[in-house]
């Protein structure tokens, strides 16, 4: 490894460090100094000693570690939010709208219930002056935009509107990512709603070159729409991904089968799409007679500006970058080794971004590239023997080593295994290929005026999509190529990769024996990682009954882990009404991953409501319960019909549970106390149809209420008999239409939990519900201000733990 490689190693691993510490210690002079060092290093790098190069070396990890700190600060911490926090309390939402006036950075992008804005903030005001605050603020403008307007809010273009700002959701659970800090890092540190599209002005045009690139998009969008969509809205979707990297039209569900397949990267602009376009460009200029230095040169100069034009997202940078690195030193006549120009563009972009290092496309996008690399130095020539079957090997071969060095990180960053895309790519990658092309001449051809040959380079585009979305289906017939997986521990990861990079730097004479034991290495992996699909996994019992209430936002999930390890997860948390955040899958799924479950043994719905049954058909999906319980059904009801499609799907058996249903599992008795058998079919839910459970073990008994109201509770409190420790779940989030004193005095809860989003709207939990639990003793956890709460119990005392470190027992 060349001094310069671990001059550029030792910056990024200052980056790494900085990320942890204080902002205060953060400046751009370091950022000087890192690029100062850097060009010193690389101009003398022969003829510096040891001793000077070890504190260059240290240098650089000082200067990246400030660079890293001040990068985190910047982006968490922009003059929007120190603006907000100065004049307003640190609330999670506001109730009065701010006027903003700032730049769009992309195109409007049309959801379910409302469009898309993000927008870089350049002053506010609160209705008197404004004042100068920038910072970067995801919108959404309720209702339905008319064409004309979501045509107008274009990438580059000044808005003015009042917006109700609110920091993004964060879900305080073990194991789930902290989204509102992503977001920051990202850029959009902030969001928030515009009550409608009329309240919204243009007040000033991008730049020309901002307005030209707008409009080569909605001609894209517009050919799309108009020549493919006829045929498939999929295929137009497609095929405006492919050539602008707006997935916005391309349904959830195909998102979400490509990412299972394996084979969603070929709808997001990347290397791919970038390296076919560097390769028709440079073909064209050939045959022109431009080549070499020149055509590097005019290379450069069309990939640069392609990503202008599609509003450079991170993969897209990334991806250009990367080529154009590699195109400027062809031009300058340094030809440079292609792993050298790979990891100088990361260095390059992180010195640009540091925050990249923490984005999983970073690694995965470079990781690809340095597979690549690494196949194609040990690949051998093609013997006229197999000629025939040399590229299509080597598109296998390729698709394995990429598979193979990924898919760690893969599983820990999305909790995913897939064997699927390595056959998949055979179909998808050319697909893709043919849908750039296709796509791309049908948009010229429509704008030249040439109908015949659009529609033809339309029909293309459908069929390539075709191949590309089709081939999924390939995780249908063989639903054991995909399977969610624990993250594995950075220990894990740290012995597999060092077993990779040994076998790649052993000589020749060793590699044989180096591969034996790299091999066995990275076979273990595979079996901690590949081998345990969730069928196989079970969490073994302590002899303790325990009680997870999960941190979801405004709504409810309880894990219940009986004592010989037998689970039920009672309520599921809420679906959005786009569909796009589904808390099924983004937080209890790897909630319950991180705690080593595969699977549920029952999953228990108490009512319909959005909140406590939206996440529900993904924990069938991926968690295959053994049971599915629900109470009263509801006529027409579309999420319970969604979930119960799901367990169709899945072959879970449903059954339905009334008042009187008990059962014993791990020495814990189970007493459905409600609903009773209904007298008439539901037409819509009812909070008053809820499950409620009641779990008895020894001397504690603990009671999960759902959404039930006083009116419930005052018939269900003669029935119950307390025992001396009582854990209660406040009916109903702590409406003040629940928690009755009725129900609190019969009951004396020694814990009472109490399930609510942060700064919701409906303003659970109630101060008078709260003060009445605390007068009758109870101790009270919320799951808004301690995060997830974990209860555990041998019968006779009771433990509790929160994400936030509080601590508690009973006695």
């Amino acid at each position: 490894m060349s001094f310069s490689m671990i001059c550029a190693a030792g910056l990024v691993a200052g980056m790494a460090l900085g990320f942890s510490l204080d902002a205060a210690l953060a400046g751009w002079p370091a950022t000087v100094v890192a690029v100062g060092l850097m060009a010193a290093v690389a101009a003398d790098r022969q003829g510096l000693p040891m001793v000077a190069r070890l504190m260059a070396v240290l240098a650089l990890v000082a200067a990246g570690a400030l660079h890293g700190a001040h990068a985190v600060a910047s982006a968490e911490y922009p003059p929007l939010v120190r603006w907000l926090d100065e004049r307003l309390p640190p609330v999670v939402r506001l109730d009065d709208p701010v006027w903003v006036e700032g730049r769009l950075l992309r195109d409007a992008a049309r959801g379910e219930s409302g469009s898309q804005l993000s927008v870089q903030v350049e002053r506010v005001s609160l209705g008197h002056t404004w004042e100068p605050a920038r910072g970067g603020v995801a919108l959404t403008v309720n209702g339905e935009a008319s064409p004309h307007l979501l045509r107008g809010w274009r990438a580059g273009r000044t808005l003015r509107m009042p917006v109700l700002l609110r920091r993004p959701s964060r879900h305080l659970d073990h194991g789930v990512a902290d989204a509102a800090r992503a977001m920051a890092r990202r850029g959009t540190p902030l969001a928030g709603s515009v009550k409608s599209a009329a309240l919204i002005e243009v007040v000033a045009a991008g730049a020309a070159w901002d307005e030209a690139a707008a409009a080569v998009r909605g001609a894209v969008r517009d050919t799309m729409a108009r020549r493919v969509a006829p045929m498939s809205a999929t295929s137009a979707a497609v095929g405006t991904a492919i050539l602008i990297g707006d997935r916005a039209e391309l349904s959830r569900e195909v998102q979400q089968r490509l990412q299972e397949a394996g084979t969603y990267h070929v709808i997001a602009i990347s290397g791919g799409n970038i390296a076919l376009l560097a390769a028709a460009v440079i073909a064209v200029l050939w045959t022109l007679g431009v080549r070499f230095a020149g055509a590097a040169m005019v290379t450069l100069l069309v990939l640069s500006g392609h990503a202008w034009v599609i509003g450079g997202g991170a993969s897209v940078v990334r991806a250009t970058v990367m080529a154009c690195v590699y195109l400027a030193l062809q031009v300058i006549d340094q030809r440079t080794a292609p792993a050298h120009a790979v990891a100088w563009s990361a260095v390059l972009m992180l010195l640009a971004v540091p925050l990249e290092l923490r984005n999983a496309g970073f690694w995965l996008t470079f990781g690809a590239t340095i597979a690549l690399l690494a196949l194609a130095a040990r690949w051998p020539s093609s013997p006229s023997s197999w000629a025939w079957w040399h590229a299509p090997v080597g598109v296998v071969a390729g698709s394995v080593a990429v598979e193979l060095l990924l898919m760690p990180v893969s599983a820990y960053v999305f909790q995913r295994v897939t064997l699927a895309g390595m056959v998949l790519n055979l179909a998808a990658v050319p697909a893709m290929g043919v849908v750039q092309a296709a796509a791309a001449a049908c948009v010229l051809a429509e704008q030249t005026g040439a109908s015949s040959l659009a529609s033809v380079a339309a029909w293309l585009t459908h069929q390539a999509s075709r191949v590309l979305v089709d081939s999924s289906h390939l995780v249908d017939l063989a639903p054991w190529a995909t399977w969610r997986v624990p993250s594995p521990s950075v220990w894990v990861m740290v012995i597999y990769y060092t077993a990779v990079v040994a076998w790649w730097l052993a000589s020749a004479r060793t590699r044989v024996a180096a591969a034996r034991v790299a091999a066995g290495t990275i076979a273990i992996g595979w079996l901690w990682m590949a081998t345990a699909p969730p069928t196989l996994v079970r969490v073994r019992g302590d002899g303790r009954l325990h009680v997870t209430m999960w941190d979801v936002g405004q709504g409810d999930a309880a894990l219940v882990t009986f004592p010989n390890g037998r689970t039920a997860l009672v309520d599921a948390g809420a679906i959005s009404p786009t569909g796009t955040f589904d808390v099924g899958e983004r937080v209890l799924g790897p909630a319950l991953r991180t705690r080593g479950l595969g699977r549920l043994d029952y999953l228990i719905v108490t009512h319909g409501d959005a909140d406590h049954i939206g996440g529900a058909a993904s924990i069938v999906r991926d968690f295959r319960p053994a049971e599915v319980w629900v109470g009263v059904p509801v006529a027409g009801e579309t999420l319970e019909q969604r979930l119960a499609a799901q367990a169709g799907e899945a072959r879970v058996p449903w059954r339905w549970v009334q008042h009187g249903d008990r059962m014993a599992i791990g020495g814990v008795e189970l007493r459905v106390r409600h609903p009773p058998p209904p007298d008439w079919e539901r037409q819509r839910v009812r909070n008053d149809d809820s499950v409620v459970l009641e779990l008895v073990f020894d001397q504690v008994s603990v009671l999960l209420t759902g959404d039930i109201s006083r009116e419930v509770e005052q018939a269900l409190a003669p029935q119950l008999d307390p025992r001396p420790i009582v854990v209660l779940k406040a009916p109903h989030h702590g409406s003040l239409t629940s928690s009755g004193p009725l129900l609190i005095d019969h009951l004396r809860p020694t814990v009472a939990l109490i399930s609510a989003g942060r700064g919701n709207i409906f303003g659970h939990p109630a101060p008078a519900v709260v003060e009445r639990y605390r007068a009758r003793g109870a101790e009270i956890f919320r799951t808004d201000l301690d995060g997830q709460v974990d209860l555990s119990t041998d019968g006779r005392s009771l433990e509790a733990v929160t994400f936030t470190g509080r601590r508690w027992q009973y006695p």
